[in-house]
């Protein structure tokens, strides 16, 4: 029967490839190699995914002979092993190995563009390249001979991604969210994915991607710092979803009693923790970088020589009233009061539970991956959030009410993710070295140095 459905599939692939103008040496190989169908076919398929004619018509033909392995999923967030099976079909274009244990890395092309006139939102009716076309908007960036931009603060930036996506996701029901990486987040570098067809920012609707040219570009609007950008490297990460994500939402006191491991929190919110925690033999709550503090750009990328912390942020004390205040214009670095622990079969997204709290604006980083928090710490541990003055100065209260968690379901379980950050106190982001073994103050405005 296998001999009998290679010869079938042989047939079908032979004659896509004739009509397609494809190399006749693909086809020679199959002839020889008739075991090795299903990997030619992703071969052929991966060729499909850059040739528009035939990419949204006979692909699908190909994937329709076989039964699809989706349909023995369970609808939820996709783990490593899924998104490697949407990759091996053809209809998830992956150059480099950037699949995670519950995210795909976003990485970066040469094709950047300084926006002239500030951030441009897509509107959905029309592919965002006409966007980047209009001169009057956008300015194409020349390629720097060692594949490094460097970024302005207050400055909005749009690459393309090198990743792509397949119209084919319309069919199947496969939607998207994304996020900055925790690093970049922690950089107050704000990053939100552009998908052609979707007329918002961070997600992508199954239904809307049909007929699309599944193009993906990011949008980058580095705050306080001056930072240096590589291509190849990623700065977001896309979290996929068999379904609606609405329709795998978790939500109950059993689970968010799991999550927050000995804690009085159960209904998934997150709060403030102004304790002052002892780093470098010092005191201190937060962290604060001002703008224009430190001019030499800060690679986006692990790199040796990481740039000296004392350089760049000051140390922030709660007082005897556990109150810290944001000043205007100024970004922080603070922690949870909540610890968490996310079992293999849960996913995290974690939202502001007003992204303007008075007058003080929040954002980070918000995917939360399955076993944060489990390896070496039973209480979990806790998040962090960065948080930047705006307009006004606001003080901030001890236990005060910051973000909200929504629980996802995974499609399957998930195995362990590499983060630098399961076990994180309050940490500023990789891009950083690590604070000296010992401090001293220098002066009255929290600037520290080593001793």
């Amino acid at each position: 029967m296998g001999e009998c459905l290679g010869d079938l599939a042989l047939v079908e692939i032979g004659t896509w490839v004739t009509r397609s103008r494809l190399s006749g040496a693909i086809l020679t190989i199959a002839r020889k190699q008739k075991n090795a169908i299903s990997a030619l076919a992703v071969s052929i398929k991966q060729v499909a995914l850059y040739n528009p004619c035939i990419r949204n018509n006979r692909s699908v033909q190909l994937r329709s002979a076989v039964e699809k392995p989706w349909d023995n999923w369970i609808p939820g967030v996709l783990n490593k092993r899924q998104m490697q099976v949407l990759v091996d079909e053809g209809i998830l274009w992956v150059p480099n190995d950037t699949i995670d244990a519950a995210s795909l890395d976003l990485t970066l092309t040469s094709e950047a563009y300084k926006m002239k006139c500030g951030s441009v939102k897509p509107g959905g009716d029309s592919r965002y390249s006409v966007i980047l076309n209009d001169k009057g908007l956008a300015e194409r960036l020349p390629v720097p001979c060692d594949d490094i931009f460097v970024l302005e603060a207050q400055q909005t930036y749009v690459f393309k991604v090198a990743e792509r996506l397949d119209s084919a996701f319309a069919e199947i029901g496969i939607f998207g969210q994304a996020t900055a990486k925790s690093s970049v987040g922690r950089m107050d570098v704000l990053a939100r994915l552009i998908v052609d067809g979707m007329d918002h920012y961070e997600k992508f609707d199954a239904p809307k991607l049909q007929g699309q040219s599944g193009h993906m570009y990011l949008e980058v609007t580095p705050f306080t710092f001056r930072v240096a950008v590589k291509v190849g490297k990623p700065l977001s990460q896309l979290r996929l979803f068999y379904g609606c994500p609405k329709d795998v939402e978790i939500s109950s006191k059993e689970i968010f009693r799991t999550v927050f491991k000995d804690s009085e929190n159960c209904d998934g919110s997150l709060s403030v923790d102004l304790e002052n925690t002892t780093i470098g033999e010092l005191e201190t709550a937060a962290f604060r970088a001002t703008l224009g503090q430190t001019r030499t750009p800060i690679n986006l990328w692990k790199s040796k020589n990481l740039p000296d912390p004392c350089e760049s942020w000051k140390f922030v004390k709660s007082g005897k009233d556990r109150r810290l205040r944001i000043q205007n214009n100024e970004f922080y670095i603070l922690r949870s009061k909540e610890k968490i622990r996310v079992p293999a079969g849960i996913a995290i997204y974690c939202r502001a539970s007003d992204e303007t709290i008075g007058e003080m604006r929040i954002h980070y980083a918000g995917f939360v991956h399955p076993h944060f928090g489990i390896r070496d710490d039973e209480k979990g541990t806790p998040l962090i959030f960065e948080v930047r003055g705006h307009q006004v100065d606001v003080n901030l209260r001890q236990g005060e009410r910051m973000a909200n968690l929504t629980l996802y379901r995974m499609s399957e379980d998930s195995g362990p993710d590499d983060t630098e950050y399961g076990k994180q106190t309050l940490k500023l982001s990789g891009f950083f070295d690590e604070w000296p073994q010992k401090l001293r103050e220098v002066g009255s405005d929290g600037t520290v140095e080593a001793v």
